[in-house]
C-alpha cells in the first residue's frame, strides 16, 4: 500500500513540476533519492563504493531534472529514473574497465633499460614499436602524418569515437611509461 501511495504522489509531483512548480522537483528528489542511491550502491559493488555511488546518483539526478519536462507518462517516473541511474552506473563501470585495460597494457609493455638508450632516454620510435598495432597506426596517422580524427576514421574505416578512444588510451599508456624517464623525439 505504501508503494502505491508513493507512486501516486510521485506522479502528482511530476505533473506539478511539468506545470512549472520547481518545489515539486525538490519533493520528488527527497522521495526517491535514497532509493536511487541504494540501487547505485548495490550496482557498483556495495558500501566500499558508496562515495562513487553518491556521485553517480547526483549525475543521474541532474539528468532527471533536465529531462523531466519530456517525460510523457508521469506514472512511468520510477522505472524511467532507475534506468537513468542504471545507465550512469554502466558508464562508470565502463570507464573503470577501460582504465584497468590501460594499466594492464602498461604492465605488458617492456621496460626500456639504460643499455638500450643513452642515459635512459626514450625515443618516439621505441615507444611506437612497443604499442599494439591498432593503437600504433592511429598515433602514427595523427602525430606523424598530421591527420584529423575524421581523416583517420576514413582511412582505417572505423568510427571517429574509436579513433578518439585509441588516442586517449595511447596517451595514457605513453604517459605512464615516460613519467619516470626523459623523452626524446627523433
Amino acid at each position: 500500500m505504501q508503494d502505491q501511495k508513493q507512486r501516486a504522489y510521485s506522479e502528482w509531483l511530476v505533473l506539478c513540476f511539468q506545470q512549472g512548480n520547481q518545489g515539486a522537483l525538490n519533493s520528488l528528489f527527497r522521495l526517491w533519492e535514497r532509493r536511487l542511491l541504494l540501487y547505485a550502491i548495490r550496482r557498483l559493488g556495495g558500501q566500499e563504493n558508496a562515495e562513487t555511488a553518491r556521485d553517480v546518483t547526483q549525475e543521474a539526478l541532474i539528468s532527471i531534472s533536465r529531462s523531466l519536462h519530456n517525460l510523457s507518462d508521469p506514472a512511468a517516473f520510477p522505472g524511467w529514473a532507475f534506468r537513468i541511474v542504471e545507465r550512469r552506473c554502466v558508464d562508470y563501470l565502463r570507464v573503470k574497465i577501460r582504465e584497468r585495460e590501460v594499466f594492464t597494457s602498461v604492465e605488458q609493455v617492456p621496460e626500456l633499460s639504460k643499455a638500450d638508450n643513452t642515459e635512459n632516454e626514450i625515443t618516439s620510435s621505441e615507444i611506437l614499436r612497443n604499442l599494439d598495432p591498432k593503437v600504433r597506426v592511429v598515433l602514427q596517422l595523427h602525430y606523424l602524418e598530421d591527420m584529423t580524427v575524421g581523416e583517420i576514421s576514413q582511412v582505417l574505416d572505423i568510427p571517429a569515437g574509436t579513433v578518439k578512444s585509441r588516442l586517449f588510451y595511447a596517451r595514457k599508456l605513453i604517459q605512464a611509461k615516460t613519467d619516470s624517464k626523459s623523452f626524446a623525439t627523433e
